[in-house]
C-alpha cells in the first residue's frame, strides 16, 4: 500500500481528522451565545482591520505572525478576557476565506468562532490547558464558560464519548465552536498519519457498498492464518417519502391558496407520477389523506400549511441525521474493537459518483455518510482505501465473470455456478480490490477460499426462492 503524499516514513503527509458533538442548548442561552459570538467577532474583525492598516501586505499575507499583537488589539478594544480570543487569527482567516468564497455566491456564512476548552472532574484537571476558557465539569454534567457566565447541560452520554476520546488520544485537540446562530459544538482534532500496511501485519479489512437506492451493505474480513468474515450487516435507510411528499404538498397549498387545485397540480407532479409507475401510488394517496386529516384537525391554512411544510421538512432532516448517527455508532464500535484486537484496518468503500446518485432522495444523505465514514477512518487510525471507478456487483466475487440475472439484485454465474447478491458481491470485490492493490496474493488466495466455503454469505437475506 503505497503512500501518495510526500513528508512521513510511509510517504504521506499528516491529514486531519475531526469528531464532532453538538451541544444543545436552551433558547435563552443561545441568545446569550449569539451575543458573545457578535461580540468577540466585531473585536477581532476590528483588530484585523485596524492592524491591516498598520503593517499592510506584512499582515494580510503572513497573518500567523501577528498573533499576540491581535489578541491584544480586540482585547482593549472591546475589553474582553484575552482568553476568548485565544484562536483570534484562525477565525480572522477563516473569515477572510469565506468572504472571498461568498463572491462566487449569494450567500454569507460567518465562520464559527473557537474557543480553547479544559475538562475537569471536581478540582482535578483531565484535559486541556489551565487557561481554557470554556470548561466541561464531568462531575456537574455542564459546559461552562465563567467570563460570559454561561452554563449549558451536558448528556451524560456526550461526557462518556469525549472522555472516551480523552483517553483513548494522546494526541487529541479539543475546542469549542460557537456559530453565528448561538448554537455549540464539541470538536475533537486530530493531525494524523494515515495507516499503514507492510504485507505482515494482522489486517481486517471493512468493506461498504453505498447503494443510491438501499443504503449500505458492510461485510468486514479478517486477515490471520485465514480469511474469515467477522460481520455482516445491512443499514436501511429510512422511509422519509410520505413526509416529503406532505412538505411538498403544503408548500404548494401556501403558494396556490386554493386546495383542490393544489390537489390536482400534486397528481400531475412529476415524483408523483414516478412513484405510480414504481408501484407505490399508495404513498401518493396516503400524503393527501394525511393532509386532508390535518385541514380537518388544526383547519388548515395557506399561512399554517407553510409552518408545517417547514416542520415535516426538519423532521425529514433529523431521521436521516439520526441514520447517518445510526451507521457511524456501528462502524466505529466495530473499529474500536478490532484495533484494540492489534489489527490494522482498511474501510474500503465503493462510493456511487454524484452524477449516478441526481434525482435520488438520498443522494445528499449518502454522500454524507459516506464522506463521514471516510473521516472517521482516519480519525480513528484506520486506512480508507476508495476505487477510483464504482466496484461492479454483477461480477462473480469468485471467478470474475459476468453473472446471469436471477432476480431483482440477483445474480448465477455462469462459470463457477455461484450464486450471489450484487450488493454483497460488490463489498467483496472491494476488498479484493484492495488486497490487489497491495500485492497481497496470500489474502486473495484465503478470501477467495472462504468465499468458495461460504457461498450463502453473499446470498444473505435473499429470498427463499434464491437463497435455497
Amino acid at each position: 500500500m503505497s503512500g501518495e503524499g510526500k513528508g512521513g516514513k510511509n510517504g504521506e503527509k499528516r491529514v486531519d481528522a475531526f469528531r464532532v458533538w453538538e451541544v444543545k442548548a436552551s433558547r435563552e442561552v443561545r441568545l446569550r451565545l449569539r451575543s458573545l459570538y457578535f461580540s468577540v467577532a466585531s473585536a477581532v474583525e476590528r483588530a484585523g482591520e485596524e492592524l491591516e492598516r498598520r503593517h499592510g501586505e506584512a499582515f494580510t499575507q503572513e497573518p500567523e505572525k501577528f498573533r499576540e499583537e491581535l489578541i491584544d488589539e480586540a482585547s482593549r478594544l472591546a475589553e474582553l478576557p484575552k482568553g476568548l480570543l485565544h484562536y483570534g487569527i484562525e477565525w480572522y482567516k477563516m473569515l477572510t476565506e469565506a468572504r472571498r468564497k461568498s463572491k462566487r455566491r449569494s450567500r454569507f456564512t460567518p465562520p464559527p468562532m473557537l474557543l480553547s476548552v479544559k475538562i475537569i472532574e471536581g478540582s482535578r484537571r483531565l484535559h486541556g490547558n489551565t487557561a481554557a476558557v470554556a470548561v466541561l465539569n464531568t462531575f456537574r454534567g455542564e459546559l461552562r464558560i465563567p467570563s460570559a457566565n454561561i452554563a449549558v447541560r451536558l448528556k451524560p452520554s456526550l461526557i462518556r464519548a469525549v472522555l472516551e476520546d480523552v483517553g483513548r488520544f494522546p494526541d487529541l485537540k479539543l475546542t469549542l465552536q460557537l456559530t453565528a446562530r448561538g448554537r455549540l459544538r464539541l470538536a475533537a482534532h486530530r493531525e494524523i498519519k494515515p495507516a499503514w500496511w507492510n504485507g505482515n501485519d494482522r489486517l481486517a479489512v471493512i468493506a461498504v457498498d453505498v447503494n443510491s437506492s438501499h443504503g449500505l451493505y458492510l461485510m468486514a474480513f479478517a486477515f490471520d492464518s485465514e480469511a474469515r468474515l467477522l460481520t455482516q450487516r445491512v443499514f436501511k435507510p429510512p422511509n422519509t417519502t410520505l413526509l416529503r411528499l406532505l412538505a411538498a404538498l403544503m408548500r404548494s397549498y401556501s403558494e396556490v391558496k386554493s386546495w383542490s387545485e393544489t390537489v390536482e397540480r400534486f397528481r400531475e407532479r412529476r415524483y408523483a407520477e414516478k412513484l405510480r409507475r414504481a408501484g407505490k401510488g399508495y404513498t401518493v394517496e396516503e400524503a393527501l389523506r394525511l393532509a386532508e386529516r390535518l385541514r380537518a384537525k388544526i383547519n388548515t391554512t395557506p399561512e399554517r400549511a407553510e409552518r408545517i411544510a417547514r416542520q415535516a421538512s426538519r423532521k425529514v432532516k433529523k431521521v436521516n441525521n439520526d441514520w447517518v448517527r445510526g451507521v457511524l455508532r456501528e462502524v466505529r464500535s466495530l473499529v474500536r474493537k478490532l484495533r484494540d484486537q492489534g489489527y490494522l484496518i482498511v474501510i474500503v468503500a465503493d462510493v456511487p459518483q454524484a452524477e449516478s446518485l441526481k434525482g435520488s432522495g438520498l443522494q445528499r444523505t449518502l454522500l454524507r455518510v459516506a464522506e463521514r465514514v471516510k473521516n472517521l477512518a482516519l480519525y480513528e487510525g484506520a486506512r480508507w482505501f476508495q476505487p477510483e471507478n464504482n466496484v461492479s456487483g454483477k461480477r462473480c466475487p469468485l471467478c470474475g465473470a459476468w453473472g446471469v440475472e436471477l432476480g431483482k439484485r440477483y445474480y448465477r454465474c455462469p462459470k463457477c455456478g455461484l450464486v450471489y447478491g450484487r450488493d454483497w458481491a460488490a463489498c467483496a470485490n472491494a476488498a479484493k480490490l484492495f488486497l490487489k492493490a497491495c500485492d497481497a496474493e496470500k489474502h486473495l488466495g484465503a478470501l477467495d477460499k472462504w468465499l468458495s466455503q461460504h457461498p450463502r454469505a453473499l446470498v444473505h437475506g435473499a429470498p427463499r426462492s434464491i437463497a435455497r
